[in-house]
């Protein structure tokens, strides 16, 4: 499975969008993996992790061909994790996904669209009836496939009111665990976790506020690290099991370069855009 981080930031992005803190200061002046983007990621060519404000920039930044996507998964209706009116350009005559301008939608691949029902109540009615678009609507603790995937929403402890969800994906050989945005896992994620021996070879959590705690819907590196040793501890996660944190903010006061040594202590590697994993 080939997993690529595209974006790592939270809402404002880093720097923040409008913002000189000494943290965007500093990024600003060491460049490079220092610049964050709005959090979205992709597995192999055909299944996307959110569709936030960056998407185009990503397309362009890393080559994506977003004509080969056929699943994209939303964990909640933020507007930096899905800018729905960006879908409308997938209609034909904004787009001709066979290569044929004669081709009329019908002739288009579908992109199948998996979101919770409270996050799809937030994306307005004529955007939701966009094709070749397929919405599916779909509940935590109950699997699904996605092509040659299988993928499990869990709940997360973010924005109440929009159903927001993480996810899990297997393509039969290895399992990614994406889980943003939320704080520490939910009771009943926990026991649903526990009592299906769910087993992950990569696992990104929620770090928004680095070296700070960011309270109760996102997480600091202290919460990941209690994540990351209760996973362990009821067998999600093994020896051979890669550990990243992700979607940061400027206000955890830490450019990536100075929180590497700090995540590596709690055993941590730190995404950064553009990231490309052979899991």
């Amino acid at each position: 499975m080939k997993f690529q981080f595209l974006g790592t930031a939270a809402a404002e992005g880093i720097p923040g969008l409008f913002c000189n803190c000494p943290t965007c200061q500093r990024t600003r002046a060491a460049g490079g993996k220092n610049f964050r983007s709005r959090a979205q990621a992709i597995i192999n060519e055909d299944l996307l992790l959110d569709f936030g404000p960056d998407t185009y920039m990503h397309v362009c930044r890393f080559g994506l061909d977003l004509s080969k996507i056929r699943h994209l998964l939303i964990t909640h209706a933020h507007d930096d994790h899905l800018t729905p009116t960006e879908l409308a350009y997938r209609i034909n005559g904004y787009a001709y996904l066979t290569g044929d301008k004669e081709n009329d939608d019908s002739d288009f691949p579908q992109l199948e669209m998996y979101i919770s029902e409270q996050s799809l109540s937030f994306v307005p009615e004529n955007l939701q009836k966009i094709e070749p678009l397929r919405i599916h609507t779909v509940k935590a603790f109950e699997p699904f496939s996605a092509g040659n995937y299988t993928v499990t929403p869990y709940t997360a402890m973010h924005a109440p009111g929009y159903g927001a969800l993480f996810y899990s994906i297997s393509d039969g050989e290895k399992t990614v665990l994406y889980a943003h945005d939320t704080g520490l896992f939910p009771a009943d994620t926990v026991a649903y976790l526990k009592q299906t021996e769910q087993r992950f070879d990569m696992v990104s959590l929620d770090c928004t506020g680095m070296k700070n705690p960011c309270g109760d819907h996102h997480m600091g590196i202290e919460n990941a690290a209690r994540m990351k040793a209760l996973l362990t501890e009821i067998g999600c996660a093994g020896e051979n099991t890669r550990w990243f944190v992700n979607h940061f903010s400027h206000n955890g006061e830490c450019t990536h370069d100075e929180f590497v040594p700090l995540a590596a202590e709690y055993g941590f590697e730190v995404s950064y855009d553009g990231l490309t994993l052979e899991i």
